[in-house]
């Protein structure tokens, strides 16, 4: 088949602008179109990653006072800990006077007085004792007993002396012992 065109060359130079014009136009549109809606899909794909920043930002505050109060906690237990030890330390240093005072009156002999005692846990010996009596005896009663005892140890003779009594004309034995604690309550 043969096409034969009869129209004038304008006009058909007219119909070829005209389809190339509209070519162009739908061309335009067609990138509009894309350009419009590469925008909507970056718009959307924007505010997702937001909201996933956002919610990500969220979780990581809410981690972060988790981890802040637990360290918190920590702390309040190493403190508690040193605390309870320290507590430890001092209840096990700790000297019950009453006891030990009771137990050096009960280890006495009838016979014996105290005229000074000196007590100090912290340096040894723990005990400077000293007293009076009428015999020696007494002296060495008054320490077997001191040895016996679970409170009492190293328990040393340091002196005596003999003296007279002005009022009474008796006569008394000076003496001095020292010995250490060895046990600071009764369990």
């Amino acid at each position: 088949m043969i096409n034969i065109n009869l129209l004038p060359p304008e006009l058909k130079l007219q119909r070829i602008a005209a389809k190339r014009n509209a070519s162009l136009i739908s061309i335009c549109i067609v990138a509009v179109l894309i350009v419009a809606i590469l925008g909507i899909i970056s718009q959307s794909l924007k505010s997702t990653v937001e909201t996933y920043l956002s919610s990500t930002k969220n979780n990581i505050k809410k981690e972060s006072d988790q981890i802040d109060q637990y360290q918190e906690l920590q702390d309040l237990a190493l403190f508690t800990n040193d605390r309870w030890q320290t507590t430890q330390e001092i209840e096990k240093n700790h000297v019950y006077w009453s006891q030990v005072l009771q137990e050096l009156s009960n280890c006495a002999p009838t016979d014996v007085q105290f005229e000074n005692l000196v007590a100090n846990s912290e340096k040894s010996p723990n005990f400077i004792l000293q007293g009076n009596t009428t015999t020696e005896r007494e002296i060495i009663k008054f320490k077997d007993k001191l040895e016996a005892s679970p409170f009492f140890k190293n328990i040393a003779f340091k002196s005596s002396s003999l003296s007279t009594d002005q009022a009474t004309t008796n006569q008394k034995l000076k003496f001095t012992l020292e010995f250490d604690l060895e046990q600071k309550k009764v369990e």
